[in-house]
């Protein structure tokens, strides 16, 4: 079992890092996760394959993964371009990806300053990468630029609303915000108007995982890297029964499956104006 401390080191966040500091806290995270996290990638998975199957089955065009992780769905793009491109912030996920030796270029890149050139690719992918995005409005600015005329691009993200059970068992403890602050479903939709060369189209899903107990959770979080992006010195979380009280709170939402985690996924689809 996981030591109480270790749990509260890997599952709080921290708001108060500048966006030069909070990315570099992202990519080393998601670096350390990069041999760990397909095997743990049970959501990301899930959500990855379903908006795939929204891009054209075609090999026209080349395309774009836009934090594409360790490259696990890469061997899939096949049928949907004939080439691809890869981006991400995590040179660790990065060289994993970059070991198949699939795409054209592995190119690690903050996804709101994309080095690339406009309208060179007919699809853009991107799967639960936006969230931890200091900057979500200017990563579908660049995902719009990159994208060529009559193009198509997808994203997912993870929005308000998830881990709400995980939030509200803390909320009984302290007043600490231990969970990331995932965007806002308005503002995303908000952001889209100020690229009116897309037709934009939104779809909101609700995803529930089960664990045997919150260790087991903290335990996944951790394994996909979404975990050390805060100062524990800042949140109080001492001693194995703080941990006990936490677990205690949770217990309240467990179902014959096990405890549920919920995780609310905004799809995000556009197609490019033009010939």
């Amino acid at each position: 079992m996981m030591a109480a401390a270790e749990i509260g080191q890997d599952i709080t966040t921290d708001e108060g890092l500048c966006e030069t500091d909070f990315l570099k806290q992202v990519a080393a995270s998601f670096g350390k996760a990069c041999d760990s996290y397909q095997a743990a990638a049970r959501l990301q998975q899930q959500v990855a394959q379903t908006i795939l199957a929204m891009l054209a089955a075609d090999q026209q065009g080349q395309l774009l993964d836009l934090g594409c992780g360790p490259g696990w769905i890469h061997p899939q793009f096949s049928q949907y371009c004939n080439a691809f491109s890869a981006v991400d912030l995590s040179a660790g996920m990065l060289a994993k990806a970059s070991s198949q030796q699939l795409a054209t270029a592995y190119i690690q890149a903050d996804a709101a300053a994309l080095p690339l050139a406009a309208g060179q690719f007919a699809k853009v992918f991107s799967s639960l990468m936006l969230q931890w995005c200091p900057k979500p409005a200017a990563v579908l600015a660049e995902a719009a630029r990159v994208l060529a005329p009559r193009g198509q691009l997808v994203l997912s993200t993870l929005v308000q609303g998830t881990l709400h059970e995980l939030q509200g068992a803390f909320a009984t403890l302290d007043q600490h915000s231990h969970i990331h602050s995932f965007l806002a479903e308005a503002e995303l939709i908000g952001a889209t108007k100020n690229l009116p060369d897309i037709s934009w189209q939104f779809e909101r899903r609700c995803y529930s995982l089960y664990y045997p107990d919150v260790q087991s959770l903290a335990r996944e979080l951790k394994a996909l890297g979404a975990n050390q992006l805060a100062r524990r010195s800042q949140t109080g979380l001492t001693g194995k029964g703080y941990w006990q009280k936490l677990a205690a709170a949770y217990e309240r939402h467990r179902s014959s499956e096990g405890l549920p985690a919920t995780y609310q996924v905004l799809i995000i689809r556009g197609e490019k104006h033009g010939r």
